[in-house]
This record gives structure tokens, C-alpha cells and sequence, in this order.
């Protein structure tokens, strides 16, 4: 019977290093993006569900022009992760190192 072995630290180590900028903004901007493209889709398939339109209507002002909401939505998503990560990324590096 074989074991594996790993040369990466065990689970408990690392905590200590800080979190990228870039890495977090583009978990972000995927996941929220990812989002608002589940429900933009899901307006379609379920048109009197109130969820997905108060997602859609959070991130996009024209509800007519289903082509301008979605390009707006997507664009909407990726600068509110961005800011996000903007914001989040040095409170918690700085919070980590106490």
C-alpha cells in the first residue's frame, strides 16, 4: 500500500501570508459576474421571479434594452468586485499581521 506525500504545507500553515490584490479581485469579479448572468437567464426561463430581477436591477438602470442591461450588468459586477477587493484586500492583510 502506497501513502501520498506532498511537498505543500499542511492546511495550519500559511495563514500568515497576505491575500493578492489581483487574485482576490478576480475571484470577485468572476463569482459576482457568474451571478448576474445565472439570474439574467433566470429572468427568462421564471419572468415573475422577484429574485433574479432585484439582482439584475442592482447592477443595471435600463430594464428595456435587454442587451445594453446585460452588458451593463456585467460591467456593473466587475467594478463593484473590484472595488471590493480594493477595499477588502489591505484591511484584512493589515488585520492579518496583528
Amino acid at each position: 500500500m502506497a501513502t501520498l506525500t506532498s511537498d505543500r504545507p499542511s492546511a495550519g500553515t500559511g495563514l500568515n501570508t497576505p491575500l493578492n490584490l489581483i487574485a482576490t479581485g478576480c475571484g470577485l469579479t468572476s463569482a459576482l459576474v457568474g451571478l448576474f448572468v445565472v439570474c439574467f437567464a433566470l429572468s427568462f426561463v421564471w419572468p415573475v421571479g422577484g429574485g433574479s430581477h432585484a439582482w439584475i436591477r442592482l447592477f443595471a438602470t435600463n430594464p428595456d434594452n435587454v442587451l445594453r442591461t446585460l452588458l451593463e450588468g456585467i460591467l456593473g459586477s466587475a467594478a463593484a468586485a473590484w472595488l471590493t477587493a480594493m477595499l477588502f484586500v489591505p484591511v484584512y492583510n493589515r488585520l492579518a499581521d496583528r
